[in-house]
Order: structure tokens, then sequence, then C-alpha cells
């Protein structure tokens, strides 16, 4: 309830008057529009509120939540992974990766005689299904983590043999699909010195798409959570960013607008950096980033309610949030504006204060002797405590912060950290597998299959489906093109190559050359281990 007339001190009569001041330097230089519009709240005093305060009804949240446009019900993995990674850019990126192989492969005016780029044309574009192929390689790298892409192909010692990924390329077309691998036509993105180059233009587009079809298909629930996100990586590029409180420490930062209670990611902004991605005047860069978020995906005005840490908040924030329609909760920084009763509040152990300011409300919480106190504020929330006399509105937002840490705590789990990755390609990758995780959470909410799959059965049946899509073309392929291994000899007299049968250069048996070769794979045979040779191109 609210104090009468009598119970404020003088000290709480000065809080009062700078409390005026504090508001109009947060606002900054918005304009005589936005001062005018925003008067009637600038003059309310903020008044000392004791709990219980009394309950008024809040506006009824009336959006209709849950997947939309969704396959059949307890349709498999697969189908929703092809909802948000469509076949249309699966095809874009076919289209893409065969049109960079053909430049980079005419741009070279002399190619060694022995390098990889020979089996380029000699073995063929990607395709499709092999497209298919590679993700499933790559998502489950994610899986089963070893030191180095070429280790996935070491067959030396029993140990570390992984027979899989020999079934589905060999090593050299793998790392030529990877060398290959585009989004977008280099020719169309516009060079460093140009006014309207981005640093994000290899992979926007993936991007977009994720943004995109995970609108599409879901609807939020009330409670929102914003929080930026880290992807580790120490490669040159103008976006990298350092955050020490991360894992990471290094890497490209992205905003995130999140479902709080599941971690479904709504809408993610890549950030670029303060020269591509500068803040307006008279904003502070957490209540530009919120307010960006919010209207890209559509979420203003509708009644739902963010909860953000302390770099997005403030109280001017929080105003211009419910003037939208939009409820906010947040911890807030001592070093920000707001009221000194809050402030500068000196509290003993579970003590707590409470100020309102029309819709605003503030609490300043001290849990421990050895702990700060807790700033907080929320254009929702009501002056109680629970049950064990802590602020309520402190364990809604225990509840509902965690949802970016929730989405790249599963993305963690399975994505491959690799360092020999471009940074652009590390990005892609990364969303490719935040793409699995939006797929499985509207997999969870769509079927009736009880119990559901876990998120690795989930990604296992995925890799398997699109493993499977990639080995039955190219049986079908080597039906239609009937071959069986056959030698032929080197061009060149004096070379020669290890026998890929009997020689072994670590092992008791000795190196063994031969001048002959297997002529689908190129590996050195002789005629007398042809037998036991196992191909891996046929």
């Amino acid at each position: 309830m609210d104090d009468s007339d009598e119970s404020f001190s003088e000290s709480d009569q000065s809080d009062l008057e700078t409390e005026y001041d504090s508001d109009e330097g947060e606002e900054g230089e918005e304009g005589e529009e936005e001062n005018d519009r925003n008067d009637e709240q600038v003059l309310q005093p903020w008044f000392r509120i004791f709990p219980p305060e009394e309950e008024r009804r809040q506006p009824d949240f009336q959006e209709t939540v849950g997947p939309q446009n969704m396959p059949n019900r307890n349709s498999k993995p697969i189908a929703y992974f092809y909802l948000l990674m469509t076949l249309n850019f699966l095809q874009q990126i076919v289209q893409e990766t065969n049109r960079y192989a053909r430049d980079f492969i005419a741009s070279r005016e002399r190619i060694r005689r022995f390098s990889r780029l020979h089996d380029w044309p000699k073995v063929g574009e990607t395709t499709l299904t092999e497209i298919k192929g590679f993700f499933a390689v790559i998502l489950n790298m994610g899986l089963v983590r070893k030191a180095t892409i070429a280790e996935y192909w070491n067959c030396k010692l029993p140990s570390q043999d992984t027979s899989w990924f020999r079934k589905m390329f060999s090593r050299n077309r793998f790392q030529l699909v990877f060398k290959f691998f585009h989004l977008t036509n280099n020719n169309n993105i516009p060079g460093r010195n140009d006014p309207n180059y981005s640093p994000t233009a290899k992979f926007q587009c993936l991007i977009d798409l994720f943004n995109r079809q995970s609108q599409f298909h879901y609807k939020p629930e009330q409670n929102l959570s914003i929080d930026e996100s880290l992807i580790g990586t120490r490669g040159r590029t103008c976006m990298l960013q350092y955050i020490p409180s991360k894992s990471s420490k290094f890497g490209v930062k992205v905003w995130m607008l999140v479902e709080a209670v599941t971690g479904y990611i709504i809408h993610a902004i890549i950030y670029r950096g303060k020269t591509y991605d500068p803040t307006p005047p008279g904003l502070t860069q957490g209540s530009y980033v919120v307010n960006n978020l919010l209207e890209r995906a559509g979420l203003l005005r509708k009644k739902y309610h963010v909860v953000c840490d302390s770099f997005f908040t403030s109280i001017a924030l929080a105003k211009q949030l419910f003037q939208l329609d939009t409820y906010f909760t947040g911890t807030i920084r001592q070093n920000r504006n707001m009221p000194n009763m809050i402030k500068h509040a000196i509290l003993t152990e579970r003590e707590f204060k409470y100020a309102r300011q029309g819709p605003i409300l503030m609490c300043v919480y001290r849990e421990r002797a050895r702990r700060k106190s807790v700033r907080i504020l929320s254009s929702y929330e009501k002056a109680t405590q629970n049950n064990d006399n802590k602020p309520k509105i402190l364990e809604f937002y225990n509840k509902n912060m965690g949802g970016v840490d929730l989405a790249d705590m599963m993305v963690t789990h399975y994505n491959d950290n690799r360092k020999t990755f471009k940074v652009w390609k590390k990005v892609a990758f990364n969303f490719l597998q935040r793409i699995v995780i939006n797929a499985y959470i509207l997999y969870c909410k769509n079927t009736s299959d009880r119990p559901v799959k876990s998120r690795l059965q989930f990604i296992q049946s995925i890799i398997e489906d699109l493993s499977c899509d990639y080995l039955l073309s190219r049986e079908m392929n080597a039906q239609a093109n009937p071959g069986r291994p056959k030698t032929t000899r080197l061009r060149k007299i004096g070379k020669y190559k290890d026998c890929s049968v009997c020689s072994d250069r670590d092992g008791f048996g000795g190196r063994h050359r031969t001048k002959t070769v297997c002529r689908n794979c190129y590996k050195g045979l002789h005629k007398d281990c042809m037998n036991n040779h196992v191909c891996i191109e046929e």
C-alpha cells in the first residue's frame, strides 16, 4: 500500500525532488515531441511502497501461441528440419558452391600437377543430395569429436576408426566440398572500400532464412528473454568482440530474442561493430537493441513481457515499451538514473525496499550480508513477497532470464567448435546447429509421441535421414554407370605412390611403393592387392 503524506521524512522528500532531474537526464535529446508525450509521467514522483501491494488486473494476453503451419503430427524429425532449412535454400547452396568452385579453378593460372583441384571436375560438381550428405557429416562431427578433420578418415589404429565417415565421403572429396561451400555469389558482394559493404554479406542470407522461418512456424508465449550470445572465434574479422564473462571471451556477438521457457530463438541479429551498427544519438545501445529486436520480430503492442539483464535495463526503456503495450522486467545497474531511495539504500540481510512511479516498480533487495544489493525494475510485477519473504519480482526474473543461456547450452553440446573454420563458415555452421535445436522444440510441441525423442536422438535421426538420401542417390548413380576399380600407370616415369593396401610407413611391414593407382579414387595400388582394396569413391 502507499504511504500517507505524514509518513515521508525529509530525506524522502529530497528523493522526490531529485527524481525529476534524473529522468530528464536519462531521456537525452529525443526531440520536443517525445518530451511532450512523456511530460505527464516525468512529473510523477516516486512513492515508497510497502508490500503486499494491491493487485491490479493486467490486460489479457490474447496471442495464439505455439507451433504454426506444422506438418502432420508424429512426422519424422527430418520434416521439422526442412521447415527451417528449406529445400529451395539447399538448392541455392548447391548453385553457389558450384559457381564458386568454377570461378576459383578458372582464376588459377597454374594448378600443381597433384593438386586436389583436379579431382573436382573429374568427380563432378556437387548435387543436392551431396549437400545433404555434407550437412550430415558436419552435424555428426559435433557428436563424434576429433582433433582435426583428417582424423575422421584415420584407419591406422582400430581404436580411432570411424568407418561411417569413410563410407559417406572420401577425405579429399569432403575437404573440397568444404573448401568451396558457399551461400551467396561473391560477385554480388560489395568490396571493403564500398560504402555498402557489410561483413555479414557471405552468410546474411542464412540469418534471414533462420529469422523468417522461425517466426513463421512458431508464436512464442508471453514471457520473452533478450540477451547476447557469443560464437567463439579468434579469426580475423572486424566483427570480433571481447566479452570476458563468456567462456570463449573472443568471438562474434549475436543479439537474441528467445522464448524464456523453451529457449526457442525467435530473432537473431549479428552485431557487426560500432562502424556498421552505430547506436542512434540519445539512446543507449541496450535500449536500441531491445527495440530493434521486438520491432523486427513484430511483437510490439501485443502485451508481451520482456526480461533483460542490467546491460539493457533503464527506466526510460521500461516507460517507452509500456507505451507500446509491452511489459519489461530487468535488473538495473547502480550507476543508472533512479530514485535515491533505491540507489543509495543501505540494507541489512533479507531486507528490501520498494518504490513506484506510475506503472514502473523498482525494488532493491539484499539477500545476504556479504552480497551486494540487487536492484530491479518492472512495469508488470507488483510489490509482493513469496513464502521466504523474498520479492516475487526477483523470483520471476530468475525464472525467465535464462532463455538465451538455455539456447546456448543446447547448441554447445552438439556444436563442433573447430579452430580451422573461417569466421563466416563458423557462424553459418553454428546457425545450422541452432536450426536443429529450433526444429527439436517444434517437434516436441507438435508431436503426440510419448516419450518424445531426446535432443541427441532427434539429431541422430536427422543425420541418418540426410545420409540415407545421399547414399541411396550415389548407389542409384553407380547402378546406372556400372564400373569396377582398374589400375593405370602414372604418366611420368619415376613418380611413385604408397600402396593403400600393403604399405605402412609406421608399422613393421614398411613402405611399399607402386606406379599404379586405382582409377576411381587415385590411391596407390599393386595389381596383386586389388582384391583387398576398398575403393572409397565406388
